[in-house]
């Protein structure tokens, strides 16, 4: 694996029953990418998410984490060190915003609780909120405002990799927009490696380092959004990008 490689899966293979997911899959993902994926519904997008946090175990082939096989590492600690974002956030509703971002964290104890607080007050201001949210409730909040909660809640465990599934598919247009340009600036902000699934070609390519174009398993079209738009390789791509 090139050291440069932060994620890489090697002849990757998943089924569920009849159905092939990913066939003979194969993904190397740089350090300090935004890497898009986009593809018809069932294509394989999430399994490759949930693949590479361990989730779920590939039938066969090897999934490399900063160069570690992940099946041979505690998958526990291997999900703690991986920020994860899904469609509709799912923070814990009994709990505070500010308890909701120091979970993780707090779990780990690897901080004290003053700097595990002093980072809460930064993330919130990261994802562009203030301060007085973090004493309110998830209900308390509108779906923009609690879908950069679980961006927050995400990298409050200072990964290295966020794994984003959809994050903005439930929410209004006005909305998407501007957590579009607030993942791009926490992006450079941050220079985390993020892995970004979603079903609007105009995100993906509006978001992406590079966009993978996936169908049935496969990947169709990898490179950067000029690529994709000016040659698309397929007519399955050229339907995607409306040429």
């Amino acid at each position: 694996m090139k050291e440069e490689n932060v994620i890489q899966l090697q002849s990757v293979f998943k089924t569920y029953g009849d159905n092939k997911i990913l066939n003979d899959f194969n993904l190397d993902i740089e350090k300090g990418e935004f890497l898009t994926i986009i593809g018809s519904s069932g294509c394989g997008k999430t399994t490759i998410l949930k693949i590479i946090n361990g989730l779920i175990t590939p039938d066969k082939g090897k999934v490399y984490i900063n160069g570690e096989d992940i099946s041979k590492v505690n998958q526990i600690e291997l999900r703690r060190s991986i920020g994860y974002v899904i469609q509709g956030v799912g923070l814990f509703p009994h709990m505070n915003i500010r308890k909701n971002i120091s979970y993780v964290p707090n779990l780990i104890k690897k901080e004290s609780k003053r700097e595990i607080s002093l980072k809460v007050e930064k993330l919130i201001k990261v994802v562009g909120l203030s301060e007085d949210m973090l004493n309110r409730y998830p209900s308390e909040l509108s779906g923009g405002q609690r879908q950069r909660i679980g961006i927050a809640r995400a990298l409050a465990a200072s990964p290295n990799i966020l794994l984003m599934d959809e994050p903005f598919g439930a929410v209004d247009e006005i909305t998407r927009k501007l957590l579009q340009e607030e993942i791009s600036r926490i992006y450079k902000e941050l220079n985390v490696t993020i892995v970004f699934i979603t079903h609007d070609i105009k995100e993906a390519l509006k978001l992406g380092t590079r966009v993978l174009v996936m169908d049935k398993g496969k990947i169709i079209q990898l490179g950067a959004s000029t690529d994709i738009i000016e040659n698309p390789k397929t007519n399955f791509v050229r339907k995607l990008i409306g040429v």
